[in-house]
């Protein structure tokens, strides 16, 4: 059973084995990938004027470019896995918690894209912009992943204020900087930048508590708006 107290590299794996999309059809993947798209698309709408916002910008792209991306990010996976049991033995206790969150972090968005593509009219997501939203909004009230949303919402707060707390650790941006050739020789170039990109966003984010506060509202807001059917449109 994986949770948010398994492993980092048990939830890595699990990433892993979703993403490739073991015994699921061309077809389903295919959909599955748009449905990834669509989904980035509304993030970046819903969250303009926190793009705009010079002290939010990086932050905000972390999680749209990293984190709830649509290219291709197997090679990172693959990256994580190896480097995973080293990283559990040198890493404080406080670190590797934090690692774990991230990673489940994106095992819950990973598993949610998975299921609600089996409630997808791919018909009515294929026709047209309107269509696809209404579709989408629909398949998700059906499928029920109320429970499984809200927990990622409020682990969005969490995941952000463990990486701020790892920022005053003094040594730790110095020493993503001092090892980036090594990443590079080591084949783990993609996972560094990851990190690198993780910890320079959120070490430029003037205003925390905001920052968390504004997602946190308008994704349960939203949340609430589907369950309730009151939503037909995001914002």
């Amino acid at each position: 059973m994986i949770d948010i107290h398994s492993s980092p590299l048990e939830l890595q794996k699990a990433i892993t084995a979703l993403r490739v999309g073991e015994g699921r059809s061309v077809e389903f993947m295919r959909l599955k990938k748009e449905i990834k798209i669509f989904q980035n698309s509304r993030l970046e709408c819903t969250y303009k004027d926190l793009l705009e916002d010079q002290g939010m910008r990086a932050a905000c792209r972390f999680f749209l470019d990293q984190l709830y991306c649509t290219h291709d990010v197997s090679t990172r996976d693959h990256q994580v896995e190896r480097v995973l049991p080293k990283l559990e033995k040198l890493l404080p206790g406080g670190a590797v918690d934090t690692v774990r969150k991230v990673i489940y972090m994106d095992y819950l968005a990973e598993l949610m894209d998975d299921e609600i593509t089996l409630f997808i009219n791919e018909k009515e997501f294929y026709s047209d912009n309107l269509l696809k939203e209404k579709s989408y909004i629909e398949a998700f009230r059906k499928q029920g992943q109320f429970d499984l949303r809200e927990r990622q919402i409020l682990l969005v707060r969490e995941v952000g204020e463990s990486l701020r707390k790892l920022m005053r650790l003094p040594f730790l941006r110095p020493l993503m900087k001092m090892t980036r050739d090594a990443a590079q020789k080591a084949n783990l170039e993609d996972f560094h930048d990851f990190l690198s990109q993780g910890l320079d966003a959120f070490a430029s984010l003037e205003k925390p508590t905001l920052f968390f506060q504004l997602i946190q509202e308008r994704e349960m807001s939203i949340l609430e708006g589907i369950r309730q059917g009151t939503l037909s449109k995001f914002p």
